[in-house]
């Protein structure tokens, strides 16, 4: 989630999509993990389990900080601490995010931030994932989330303390803009200053233009693997399985992930932008809600 920046996006992106209940038939795995079920990793001796959240039993929540703040990069967009809850969608127990419309000019909406925190290690490798749903209802109608327009959801992992000294990582970013193609993406914000990302967006990296949100009946795993070899680090980030950015601080100016320490998982629905050029704030239309539901969050670690 892009703090205190405002720079112009291209909204170009192709992203195709189908009906939000449209189910791929087989279920897709990934290395051990179904797209639409927990992550099990018992089978993978390699990986100690750090962390996990699968939103079963825990309905308060307490492996994290419901937020309640103004969005850093919408006005339009308030986070209060009681919107973030534990549902049972889909036949899963969820944490479930909900927007509601306040006025014309602003938004409700939740974030979260883990109480664990991590910081890469030497000769390490860690495993981050969540399974996320993203979609809308038009009263008691479910929507497509690419049938939106200015829903601003996210999964990524920062320290907000003297931000971006500490790093940012942006697993997924997503911004719908119907009836343009919605867009995916991953990104990553550095400085040496607190309140300057030096990087401006030269690390953003889109999704494939094969990705469908609304696949497998709109259930999809991301990921984010940290890797740190004789100091040497290098951050890999996968949609079901599928490489979307490889990150090592020879391949972005100025970037240091040496420097990336601390961080907290963060999920979270904006609405909006400061920057109006990029959502423009007249054509927000999330129906009667736009959604994200995450039916389980994850971290491994493993020695290398």
């Amino acid at each position: 989630m892009k703090k205190l920046s405002q720079v112009a996006l291209m909204l170009t992106c192709a992203v195709g999509f189908s009906s939000c209940f449209e189910n791929s038939g087989t279920e897709k795995k990934q290395d051990g993990i179904n797209a639409n079920t927990k992550t099990n990793k018992t089978a993978e001796s390699d990986w100690i389990k750090q962390f996990e959240d699968t939103f079963d039993t825990d309905i308060s929540l307490s492996k994290w900080t419901k937020v309640q703040r103004t969005d850093y990069n919408s006005k339009y967009c308030d986070y209060k601490s009681s919107v973030p809850s534990v549902q049972s969608r889909d036949g899963k127990g969820c944490m479930e995010i909900k927007t509601a419309k306040l006025s014309a000019t602003k938004y409700q909406s939740g974030l979260v931030k883990s109480l664990y925190e991590y910081t890469p290690e030497n000769n390490t490798e860690y495993r981050l994932s969540a399974t996320i749903k993203l979609l809308a209802m038009d009263g008691a109608n479910y929507k497509s989330f690419a049938q939106t327009y200015g829903a601003w959801p996210a999964f990524w992992t920062v320290q907000e303390n003297g931000w971006p000294t500490h790093g940012e990582i942006d697993i997924m970013e997503g911004y719908s803009f119907a009836p343009n193609a919605s867009r995916f993406a991953s990104n990553l914000f550095y400085g040496t200053a607190v309140g300057a990302n030096q990087l401006g967006n030269l690390a953003e990296r889109q999704y494939p233009g094969s990705f469908n949100i609304d696949g497998n009946n709109g259930w999809h795993l991301y990921e984010c693997f940290i890797r740190m070899k004789d100091n040497a680090i290098t951050i890999t980030i996968k949609i079901d399985d599928t490489i979307v950015a490889t990150y090592a601080n020879s391949g972005v100016s100025k970037l240091n992930l040496n420097n990336f320490k601390k961080h907290n998982i963060v999920l979270n629905m904006n609405v909006g932008s400061n920057d109006s050029s990029f959502i423009n704030p007249d054509k927000i239309n999330l129906f009667t809600t736009a959604i994200i539901w995450v039916d389980q969050v994850s971290v491994y670690k493993r020695a290398l």
